[in-house]
């Protein structure tokens, strides 16, 4: 099985089997899930994205 990558457009993670799924996109954390609406850019894993 094949790693998808997470719907962020700047992140680099890999989504598992913990991934959050919105309007039929996977994401790696609920920050990426809400587009960084909180301002951050760091999803809680080793890249930043926002």
């Amino acid at each position: 099985m094949s790693q998808q990558q997470c719907a962020c457009p700047k992140c680099k993670c890999s989504v598992d089997n913990h991934s959050i799924e919105k309007d039929g996109k996977l994401y790696c954390s609920q920050s990426c899930a809400t587009g960084h609406a909180d301002g951050s850019t760091d999803c809680g894993h080793n890249c930043k994205c926002g």
